[in-house]
Formats: C-alpha cells, sequence, structure tokens
C-alpha cells in the first residue's frame, strides 16, 4: 500500500510542477489541436500557399496522450506545414464540394486517436496498475500466511 501512496504521491508532484520544471519537461497540455481530414488538390491554394482540410477543437493531454476533447468541433482551412489555419463558413464549405470535388460530412469529426485511442491507452494503464497493486498484495498476505504457520507453539 506504501508504494501505491509513493507512486500516486510521485505523478501528484510531477503533474502540478510541471509548468516551473527548469528541465523544459512539458508533461500535460490543454488547448486548441487541429488535425487535417481531406487532403485537398494542388490547386487549393490562398495567396499561393497549398491548404488542406481540417477540424479543430479543444483538447487536454497528459504525456502528450489525448484525454479528453472539448468545446465546438469545427471545419477550418490548415496549410501544408500546420502552422497556419483559417476558419470558414458554410459557404466555403460549399464551394470546396462543388470547385474541387470534395466529399465532406456535414458535421466535422475527430479522428480514432484523438477521439478514443488516448482512453484506451490511459485505461490499460491504470487496469495493469491496479492488477499489479492487487497481486503484491495477494502475495504480501501469503508471506504473512505462511510466517505465522512457521511459528511453533509454545
Amino acid at each position: 500500500m506504501k508504494k501505491v501512496i509513493l507512486t500516486f504521491a510521485l505523478f501528484s508532484a510531477l503533474f502540478f510542477t510541471a509548468n516551473t520544471v527548469s528541465a523544459g519537461v512539458i508533461i500535460y497540455s490543454n488547448g486548441e489541436k487541429i488535425e487535417v481530414v481531406k487532403k485537398l488538390p494542388a490547386d487549393a491554394t490562398i495567396d499561393g500557399t497549398h491548404f488542406n482540410l481540417g477540424v479543430m477543437y479543444d483538447q487536454f493531454s497528459i504525456f502528450w496522450v489525448p484525454i479528453w476533447n472539448y468545446g465546438e468541433i469545427k471545419y477550418v482551412l490548415i496549410n501544408d506545414k500546420e502552422d497556419t489555419y483559417y476558419d470558414i463558413t458554410e459557404e466555403d464549405i460549399e464551394i470546396l464540394k462543388t470547385d474541387f470535388d470534395v466529399d465532406i460530412p456535414e458535421k466535422p469529426s475527430i479522428g480514432f486517436w484523438n477521439k478514443i485511442g488516448g482512453k484506451l491507452i490511459w485505461g490499460t494503464v491504470i487496469l495493469a496498475a491496479a492488477f499489479g497493486w492487487w497481486v503484491s498484495r495477494k502475495d504480501e498476505d501469503e508471506d504473512e500466511d505462511e510466517d505465522e504457520e512457521d511459528e511453533i507453539p509454545t
């Protein structure tokens, strides 16, 4: 039990001091996330820069593994370097559909990894830690029982 409490305390200390660590280690992130949904043809440019269709939403992650998505999910245009984006309207989406013959769903959606993948990873980690704790506790109980049996009554 002491190991579990110590591990939890250490993890908590790392988590809550992440912004003040001088080594620059980022343990969690929170904010806007943008991912490419559809690659657009080469002639889809704005001022000579090629853009693709993407979605933007807010995300919380720990150790770069997504945990929670929140806020509005909306379509945006993203350049190839993925460092610039433009908000687009429903009219712009209709123009993309007609001019570039791109099939765009009415409702934007997040990819599998960002939607579910991180939850699977963290769920597995938590279950493995709980199982390890349970097995070690069971072994400790068996060792105590053996020690009691070895004692000679007087």
